[in-house]
């Protein structure tokens, strides 16, 4: 049994594996390929129970993420990420070793590239649906057409047209995931149809995990690139992604104070370890996360709430009748706000068995994170 110090992150592998097992059975049902994001776990260890359960392909942010994944067996890996063209030798050298699939959203990054590549490189170009973020902007055909212009006769080759509809994470229902990804998959269609007479085999991919994990249907998608949906957190929850059942991470806090006068208990836990993203309740309050108590094979249904966090405390508001049984020393729960944030701050992952999950080792410098 793992013995429990200092803020330590737990992952429940029956739940996470459950959780894999169902969108590659919604992939399957739907005829589409699943190219899971691998930035939320960033482990070697998950990424094999992706493999067990069939999955080939693989999607994620950086060279340095698609390098340590490649060294662990991948070899079909999307970068999904606008390409940063002072990688190109670092993507030219991993191009020699796997079927590598970047993002190029501008003339500049395609006429540079085709320069400068050695080894064969398949591109998608990034749409800008309505997140603005990155990519390019659907109803600017010309920008498309110049991108595919310069890279003809290179060693890079057009895979499709793939998008992040990021503003889905803002949506309060299913139902409003469900008129976001209507509204995007119209102005597919219109570009697949524009394109599709000289690349007739261009691809349609899609990446965010409430249109993943809410759609029913999925006509018209090529492949889905899903991440949080591994571990899934509250904000999916509020959207509908999920139930609060497979959320599969929970972080184990110490507690160091308790404040019965308030209703209050401090912990070990600040935004260095859960991140600082905070979500309000139906009555517009905010706050950092759920409480929970850990049992002996994962944790118990919600018992209060973080209302408060600096760097390394965490403030839990719990009911009277919770808190008379909390002491110092203790070591309580928290489901994460946003997973991928916290299983980013942590960099460490244990199983609730007491087993030390392998994950990317963090970089110290900010350059090439």
């Amino acid at each position: 049994m793992l013995q429990i110090i200092r803020p330590t992150l737990l992952l429940h592998r029956p739940t996470c594996e459950a959780n894999i097992r169902k969108m590659v059975n919604k992939a399957e049902e739907q005829k589409v390929q699943l190219i899971p994001h691998f930035k939320t776990h960033q482990s070697a260890t998950v990424g094999d129970w992706f493999k067990a359960a069939g999955v080939k392909a693989i999607t994620v942010t950086s060279v340095k993420m698609a390098n340590y994944f490649s060294k662990n067996g991948w070899k079909d890996i999307t970068i999904a990420f606008p390409v940063n063209i002072l990688d190109a030798e670092q993507i030219d050298e991993l191009a020699a070793r796997v079927d590598l699939k970047i993002f190029i959203n501008s003339k500049e990054a395609a006429n540079s590239l085709k320069e400068q590549l050695k080894h064969p490189v398949k591109f998608y170009i990034e749409i800008d649906v309505g997140d603005h973020r990155s990519g390019v902007d659907p109803d600017d055909p010309d920008i498309i057409s110049e991108i595919l212009r310069l890279s003809r006769n290179s060693n890079l080759h057009f895979e499709g047209f793939y998008t992040h509809a990021g503003h889905t994470y803002n949506a309060a229902s299913p139902e409003e995931v469900e008129q976001i990804a209507g509204a995007f998959l119209k102005k597919f269609r219109s570009l697949k149809a524009e394109f599709s007479e000289e690349y007739p085999n261009l691809k349609i991919a899609m990446g965010d995990t409430p249109s993943c994990s809410i759609l029913k249907e999925l006509e018209g998608i090529d492949s889905i690139h899903p991440g949080n949906f591994v571990y899934y957190d509250l904000v999916q929850y509020g959207i509908g992604s999920n139930n609060l059942e497979e959320i599969a991470i929970c972080l184990a806090v110490p507690v160091v104070a308790v404040h019965p006068e308030r209703q209050e208990v401090i912990v070990h836990s600040g935004w260095v370890h859960q991140g600082k993203d905070s979500i309000a309740d139906a009555n517009g309050n905010t706050h950092y996360g759920f409480v929970v108590k850990l049992t002996a094979d994962k944790w118990s249904a919600p018992i209060g709430k973080v209302i408060k966090l600096s760097q390394e405390h965490g403030v839990l508001h719990l009911p009277k009748e919770r808190i008379e049984n909390i002491q110092v020393g203790d070591v309580l729960g928290i489901l994460p706000v946003h997973a991928c944030a916290t299983a980013h701050m942590m960099g460490k992952l244990f199983t609730t068995e007491g087993e030390k999950i392998q994950m990317m080792p963090r970089n110290p410098e900010i350059s090439g994170s």
